[in-house]
Formats: structure tokens, C-alpha cells, sequence
């Protein structure tokens, strides 16, 4: 792997968790797989099922999402998620802080353009 590549997975790593906090805060209460195709739909940015629910483990872990079983129509029970106060929070947190670095890389740019 080159060093580019090895530097955009370890960056989407990072940025998977705003995402799926971000789906859940906009689109609202969402099951695991329509929350893997919602990322899907954004392109190659989200590896797919093998990342989205370790995460999705990993933030109901942390009390960001709370998740529930429920069966519906015919078919199997699934798994819904929902954004936490705490999740909220943290979203609004974490956001802020993406505009920090984006501006701090704008200046960056500006001090050499």
C-alpha cells in the first residue's frame, strides 16, 4: 500500500463515526443496513457492512446511539439505532472542530497561494 493510501483509510476510519451520527441526527431513528446504504450512496468514502457495524457497536458502546430490536413486516427482526442527547452533543462538538481544521488548512493554503 502506498503512503497516500495508507493515509486516506486511517482518515476514513476517522470520519465514519460523524457520518453515521450525521445520518441519524438528519435522517432520524434508521435500521444497520439502511444506514449502510445510506453511506453507500456517498461513494467509495465508507468501506461498507465490515466497517459501518463495529462502529455502530462501538457508539452504542459509548451511549452516542441507543439501538433496539423490533420485528415489523414479514421478514427478520432488525436492529434500529438512534441518536443520543449525548450523541448530539458530541456531533455538534466533533462538527465544529472538522470547520477548525478545514479553516486551519484554508489559512494554510492562503499563507502559499
Amino acid at each position: 500500500m502506498d503512503v497516500f493510501a495508507s493515509w486516506l483509510a486511517q482518515a476514513r476510519k476517522g470520519i465514519v463515526e460523524l457520518f453515521v451520527l450525521e445520518l441519524l441526527r438528519s435522517r432520524g431513528r434508521m435500521h444497520g443496513y439502511g444506514i449502510v446504504q445510506a453511506l453507500d450512496e456517498l461513494g467509495d468514502l465508507v468501506a461498507g457492512v465490515s466497517t459501518v457495524y463495529p462502529v455502530l457497536k462501538r457508539l452504542e458502546s459509548d451511549g452516542l446511539v441507543t439501538a433496539s430490536w423490533e420485528t415489523g413486516a414479514p421478514g427478520n427482526p432488525r436492529k434500529y439505532y438512534e441518536l443520543t442527547s449525548d450523541g448530539a452533543a458530541f456531533l455538534g462538538r466533533a462538527q465544529a472542530e472538522w470547520r477548525r481544521i478545514g479553516q486551519a488548512m484554508d489559512d494554510l493554503k492562503g499563507d502559499v497561494e
